[in-house]
């Protein structure tokens, strides 16, 4: 992530121009270039307009689970600030044009997936404004205000247009990760030639002649895996998963995946959908995901196993250990970066889908990853919050060992808020944020929380920084 400075600005908004209206500029250089613009076409016309037409669609959203009323309940019990609550919802607005209406139209996405009432829903519906009222102290004016909530599943979905030149860049990056971790002892797990050929753009011709070696066990996930080092059955350590953010795929993390324990196994998913790339199939929904998982796990004899995710990955994470079968096999798990811890606040949502950029890595984020087609797709019609969030007693659940690693100036998450909530740390002093800056500091629920004065995911970039995450993992592996 870059550095909020002003070359940083100056630097990504070139990038930003240069990406989106390549097809125009090359009418104003040398010949030779011309050749880039039917390439262009041919891209817009049979590539981003058909997947674009995609956006459209409507999201299908998971079956209602039985207890909304007590998640609905255990929500409210954790809004600091109810008043910012419904003011970044609904993108900034004035608490006053916030009126009964429009938080009523807000509660029936946000915990019954509709668009109107009806009958049947409505004691239920009515109940919970109520609720909300008695938080806000004050009763809601009747009607509608100028507000207008965010509905990510319901509103239309934000993009922006990327040259065909970003995504030769992307698999420049997608071949450079392939031979990093080659070097580095991963053999690569491809599913089918057709994912790999002609479901993904760009292309992966490396993906393709690994499958001459070995291929996945799923249909539908690829990944990377390394056996453990130690020929001895008694000198291992548990395995090691591996569930990726939002980016690049893996490319970032490569150096910290070559450094956990060379006595565990190491199993890294890769997820295509948010790797900024152009899929036919859509990101797997959390039974299919979790279906395909535990395909691999049984191929390489994987029984217990730490779990990892960063950013996004947390999200995948949460469906893992809240599957009673592999959460009581995930042993340890380590969030980094994590959007999942308190998902129902609004920071998540508004930071990374409609916030308007300023910074330079406001703008990486926006124009990058927010505004990419493929991962907007999977924001706007794919991401389901009350299946995706997660609180601080399921991660120790079953005595489970967990660690969370927070950043001080994460541009997505209200970090501070979230560490307040692990600690219990009601009046916000900075005593447990310094030690926890130091070396991972445990909860009072269990939690271990490491803190980092860094931006979302700059832990990944040097082996000083992720360092103590390393000595975490390295215990919990050995347990």
């Amino acid at each position: 992530m870059l550095n909020p400075t002003f070359h940083g600005l100056v630097f990504i908004r070139i990038c930003v121009f240069f990406l989106t209206y390549l097809p125009v500029i090359v009418l104003f250089l040398p010949y030779p270039f011309w050749i880039i613009a039917p390439i262009e076409s041919l891209y817009y016309l049979f590539v981003f307009r058909p997947f674009q037409s995609r956006l459209l669609h409507a999201a299908k959203h998971p079956p209602q689970e039985i207890d909304r009323a007590a998640t609905f309940q255990r929500c409210l019990e954790n809004i600091p600030d109810p008043e910012r609550y419904l003011s970044l919802w609904a993108l900034g607005a004035d608490i006053k044009d916030i009126k009964r209406d429009n938080v009523r139209d807000f509660l029936l996405w946000a915990f019954f997936d509709r668009e109107e009432s009806s009958p049947d829903i409505e004691h239920e519906l009515e109940t919970y404004i109520v609720k909300t009222e008695e938080q806000l102290g004050r009763p809601l004016e009747p009607g509608y205000g100028s507000a207008r909530h965010v509905r990510l599943t319901f509103d239309q979905v934000p993009h922006r247009y990327r040259s065909f030149v970003w995504y030769l860049t992307v698999g420049l990056v997608d071949t450079a990760t392939h031979t990093h971790m080659l070097w580095n002892g991963f053999q690569f797990w491809p599913c089918s030639l057709r994912t790999n050929l002609i479901d993904v753009f760009p292309a992966r011709p490396l993906a393709s002649l690994g499958r001459m070696l070995r291929h996945s066990p799923s249909d539908e996930l690829s990944y990377w895996y390394r056996a453990p080092r130690s020929v001895d059955p008694s000198s291992t350590t548990l395995p090691v998963v591996f569930l990726h953010g939002i980016g690049i795929g893996l490319y970032p993390y490569v150096p910290f995946l070559s450094s956990l324990p060379s006595t565990s196994a190491v199993l890294a998913l890769e997820i295509l959908p948010i790797s900024m790339r152009l899929t036919k199939t859509n990101i797997l929904a959390r039974p299919d995901f979790l279906r395909q998982l535990k395909k691999i796990l049984q191929h390489h004899g994987i029984d217990e196993f730490v779990l990892i995710g960063h950013s996004y990955g947390t999200v995948l994470t949460t469906h893992v250990l809240h599957d009673p079968d592999l959460g009581a096999r995930a042993k340890g798990v380590m969030l980094v970066d994590p959007v999942t811890l308190l998902l129902h606040l609004p920071d998540v949502a508004y930071n990374f889908t409609r916030r308007k950029p300023k910074t330079a890595n406001e703008w990486q984020l926006w124009y990058l990853a927010s505004m990419d087609p493929g991962i907007a797709l999977v924001l706007g019609r794919h991401f389901f919050w009350r299946e995706n969030i997660i609180w601080k007693e399921e991660l120790v659940a079953g005595g489970r060992k967990a660690a969370v690693c927070l950043a001080g100036r994460d541009l997505i998450v209200d970090t501070r808020t979230v560490a307040r909530y692990l600690t219990e740390d009601e009046d916000g002093s900075g005593g447990v944020l310094e030690a926890a800056s130091k070396g991972a500091v445990r909860t009072r629920t269990g939690v271990e929380l490491l803190w980092f004065e860094m931006d979302h995911a700059q832990v990944f970039d040097n082996r000083r920084d992720y360092r103590l995450i390393q000595e975490v993992i390295g215990r919990f592996v050995s347990q």
